[in-house]
């Protein structure tokens, strides 16, 4: 009895502590459970910290380079700024140089335009004076014994210039007492062509200028027409191919020939062999003379005489220049400037193309004319069949233009006075011979 009350006394005991036991175990369980879910969560903190402190580290990585090429960049704003500020101040510092440039040009400009006016009004007072006092030297047709003249001293001690007379020789005109007592005849002269610029004067100075052998010094002219009918060619365009060669354009090989004139190219040659500039170039014309060119070449010295010069090279060089342009007769840029419009089929005034040559923009082509030979056959040939064909003699009345330039003969060289002579018949008024004036070379002595 007692063994069974202590066995389930044990029993009871045990029981209990079984139930505390697992009553211990259930409430370990559930802390470790709790626990787990600590560590879990731990866990999850601690990858979401190292994902934060990855993204933290990446996003400081992508500042960083941000922040190195913004840097960067502003060093180049910097630089490019540095350089804009310079540039700015240069254009700065051109710009007012340019305004002083202008200033200086517009006070050169009026200056040199106060004094064309005023060589332009000496220029109409002087051949007002002169034409009251010139007289025309009418010559007899006949064949000159008179020597030609040489150089006399003026009551200045001064040297005039020796030129070659005219062909004939005969009584003049209404002459008066002065010039009976000077023996010299007065000849009205086609003005001049422009003196030369220094550089393009240079530049001619030691080309060859030939002189060719002739009696009259090649002063004959010939009318574009007359070329036509016995050369070819057409009887207007400046530059004329020949497409139906006549029989002495055969004879001679001539297959072109160039017809400019002095009242627009005024630095043309004035005489056989000389050498001398023309201004073409504009239009069709443009693409002209860029290789060089060889042509006959006849100047026109009026309004319908075309003088022979010779065989030339033509080739282009260096436009005008401003200041060349501006050197130029006003009636001759006038004149060009309407060429301009018509062959460059410009829209604007002869005036806006006037200021447009004036300020640069616009800049007149220079073609350089260099004597290759001449032929004098062809001279006397074109000159034997004027004369038939007008009845005349060489005794026609003649004017001349008179021009300064270096010649060469013998490979040395010499200063000499060219002349040209033109039919004083062909001179009209109302063409450009209100440019010519009147001038005292040396007369002959009579026999």
């Amino acid at each position: 009895m007692d063994a069974g009350m202590a066995h389930d006394s044990n029993l009871k005991k045990l029981n209990e502590y079984l139930i505390e036991t697992l009553g211990q175990l259930v409430e370990a369980k559930k802390e470790a459970a709790a626990l787990r879910e600590q560590v879990t969560n731990l866990e999850k903190k601690l990858t979401e910290h190292d994902r934060l402190n990855a993204s933290r580290k990446f996003e400081n990585d992508e500042l960083r380079g941000r922040n190195a090429k913004f840097e960067l960049e502003m060093k180049n704003t910097n630089a490019a700024l540095q350089l804009a500020t310079k540039d700015r101040d240069v254009l700065n510092r051109s710009l007012d140089a340019s305004k002083m440039d202008v200033t200086t040009q517009q006070k050169r400009a009026n200056t040199l335009e106060q004094q064309l006016r005023k060589l332009d009004e000496e220029k109409k007072a002087l051949a007002r004076e002169l034409q009251a006092a010139a007289q025309i030297v009418r010559v007899d047709i006949g064949v000159n014994t008179n020597p030609l003249p040489t150089p006399r001293s003026t009551p200045n001690d001064t040297k005039l210039p020796v030129v070659r007379g005219p062909s004939t020789a005969g009584p003049s005109r209404n002459r008066n007492v002065k010039e009976e007592q000077d023996m010299m005849a007065d000849i009205i002269a086609v003005n001049p062509p422009s003196q030369l610029p220094l550089l393009r004067k240079q530049t001619i100075e030691n080309v060859p200028q030939l002189i060719p052998d002739l009696p009259d010094g090649g002063t004959v002219c010939f009318t574009r027409p007359f070329i036509t009918s016995h050369i070819g060619g057409g009887s207007q365009a400046l530059i004329s191919n020949i497409a139906t060669p006549k029989s002495l354009a055969l004879k001679f090989g001539i297959t072109s020939y160039l017809c400019p004139n002095l009242w627009e190219n005024p630095w043309c040659p004035t005489s056989p062999g000389m050498a001398g500039y023309m201004f073409v170039g504009l239009g069709e014309e443009i693409h002209y003379f860029v290789q060089p060119e060889v042509h006959e070449l006849f100047v026109g010295v009026a309004k319908t005489n075309y003088r022979l010069m010779g065989r030339y090279q033509a080739h282009r060089v260096e436009p005008l220049t401003v200041e060349e342009w501006l050197t130029l007769p006003q009636k001759v840029r006038s004149k060009y400037c309407e060429t301009t419009q018509r062959k460059a089929k410009d829209s604007r005034s002869i005036e806006g193309i006037s200021a447009a040559y004036e300020r640069g923009e616009l800049r007149a082509p220079c073609v350089k004319l260099t004597c290759l030979d001449f032929k004098e056959d062809l001279y006397n040939k074109l000159k034997a069949r004027k004369m038939r064909q007008n009845n005349m003699t060489p005794s026609s009345s003649q004017c001349s233009i008179q021009q300064e330039y270096p010649v060469t003969r013998s490979s040395q060289k010499r200063r000499c006075i060219e002349t040209v002579k033109v039919d004083e018949s062909s001179m009209d008024s109302d063409s450009d011979s209100s440019e010519y004036k009147m001038i005292r070379p040396e007369k002959r002595l009579r026999g």
